[in-house]
């Protein structure tokens, strides 16, 4: 193997060798097995070192590409928070940062647990910043590209309508990031990005969940004020809102519901209110 192979590639030998190993080939085998289905030679020192642990292609990269990233409840989950609240970010020396920041530590929480999944590896730490606010970082090229923005919703699609669990989690995960619940019960999502919005309106429409929208809530320029220093700011793009009809909302806590809260506590008072039987989680 003298050439410096692809990951992808690497990763699939390596599996392979694995896999011969343990079904009893001996290294010549595996040499003659890889070389008839790849077209590499191998070497026995190369098989020694993965099969003792020394070095295998993951190392240094957990989640080593998108070619080999499979969808899950989990993915569909950070998917949706890096579509909203969450970043993606590439910094100097090369690190690339999946981040969000929020003041509901069950929320920051939820997708730690779900990012350590998703990357084979221990959940990341929820710290406190100055100002009381939780927040996580990871460090994660894969992830980076894919949820670098503009987000890239023809190439997410595979991950997110994978399965009904999968596309559930996915809007889960966005209402915990985008979505509000009045005191009333009404339901409603906010973002800069339209397209986004009339996507979560037709997975929605899998469940049987109409909402209306999406209308322009603040335009561009106009002055917002800072919920944590109160001070004033212009909005550099549109933003827009969908609104889901309230016979939605029982439909919604069923196949949909919140991690955050209170606004899970806000949509079950609606419930109670309207003498709706609250479904079981």
């Amino acid at each position: 193997m003298g050439r410096y192979l692809p990951l992808e590639l690497r990763i699939k030998l390596y599996n392979d060798v694995v896999a011969l190993r343990r079904g009893g080939l001996t290294y010549r085998g595996i040499i003659g097995e890889v070389w008839r289905r790849y077209g590499v030679r191998l070497f026995k020192s190369h098989i020694s070192y993965w099969l003792r642990g020394i070095h295998n292609p993951y190392n240094g990269r957990r989640l080593p590409s998108l070619e080999i990233l499979e969808p899950s409840e989990d993915l569909a989950y950070v998917i949706s928070v890096l579509c909203g609240d969450g970043h993606a970010k590439a910094k100097k020396g090369y690190h690339y940062v999946i981040y969000l920041e929020a003041k509901d530590r069950e929320f920051v929480e939820e997708l730690a647990i779900r990012v350590g999944r998703v990357l084979n590896r221990p959940p990341p730490k929820v710290k406190v910043n100055s100002d009381g606010r939780y927040y996580v970082e990871v460090k994660s090229k894969t992830l980076y590209e894919l949820l670098k923005k503009p987000i890239d919703l023809v190439g997410l699609r595979k991950y997110i309508e994978h399965c009904e669990k999968c596309v559930g989690m996915f809007l889960r995960g966005f209402f915990d990031s985008e979505g509000s619940v009045s005191k009333s019960g009404y339901i409603t999502a906010t973002n800069t990005n339209h397209e986004l919005l009339t996507y979560v309106q037709r997975l929605l429409k899998r469940f049987g969940i109409e909402s209306t929208g999406p209308d322009l809530k603040n335009p561009k320029g106009s002055i917002m004020y800072c919920p944590r220093t109160g001070k004033p700011y212009r909005r550099k793009e549109d933003s827009y809102t969908i609104y889901i009809l309230a016979e939605g909302n029982e439909r919604f806590y069923r196949y949909v519901g919140f991690t955050i809260q209170r606004k899970r506590v806000r949509l079950e008072n609606y419930l109670r209110r309207m003498r709706i039987p609250i479904p079981p989680p």
